[in-house]
């Protein structure tokens, strides 16, 4: 499932845009943590923690609350990487989305295939920018500002709640502030990825 949602519909959203982002999501949820040993993937020097949390979903039932996106995402790096850079952490959250398109996005309670969630959305950094961090990009949670925008991709591998090395995350950070079911090319300036050394990822 991939969740790419809107900054604002008060803006008159694109048509388009709104038809591929209902069509790309079926309702789910996702919660974890744990982190990436040093070496993984070649070119890094330290560990990568990261914890989240994801919820789109109608509840179901007799007049059931509308759907809700929901997210939560701390990461952190602990080492240097290539291009030459050094530790830092961001948080990320969901985009200020419309009621009405959050209600139609979140709908349905068919969780992804195959345990793979992807989503996307909006960030900051929690510490000292890393090195090649846009100057274009918030330092801080706004309201007001356009903020640059992350991709995160799950797999849960193992299908159950106990720890293993067995499930995968990935991340991508970028410097666009332009809202859309992908990142756009050439906009990404941090991205690593592999399986979990400790912890554990569920999607159901």
């Amino acid at each position: 499932m991939k969740i790419g949602a809107t900054r604002s519909l008060r803006r008159f959203l694109p048509l388009a845009v709104a038809g591929t982002l209902i069509a790309l999501v079926a309702a789910c949820t996702g919660r974890g943590g744990g982190y990436l040993a040093p070496n993984e993937p070649p070119g890094f020097t330290g560990q990568a923690s990261l914890g989240f949390s994801f919820s789109c979903e109608d509840k179901g039932g007799i007049n059931p609350p509308t759907g809700q996106l929901l997210i939560q995402l701390a990461y952190a790096e602990h080492g240097s990487y290539l291009p030459a850079g050094w530790p830092f952490s961001i948080h990320g959250v969901a985009d200020v989305i419309d009621p009405v398109l959050e209600s139609a996005i979140c709908i349905g309670q068919n969780p992804p295939p195959g345990g793979t969630l992807i989503f996307l959305g909006r960030y900051w950094p929690a510490s000292t920018a890393p090195a090649g961090f846009p100057t274009t990009c918030p330092t801080r949670e706004s309201r007001t500002t356009l903020s640059c925008r992350f991709e995160v991709q799950v797999q849960d591998n193992d299908h159950n709640l106990a720890p293993s090395k067995g499930d995968y995350f990935s991340i991508q950070l970028s410097s666009t502030t332009v809202v859309g079911s992908q990142l756009q090319p050439g906009t990404v300036f941090y991205s690593r990825a592999g399986f979990l050394e400790g912890g554990n990822l569920t999607v159901k």
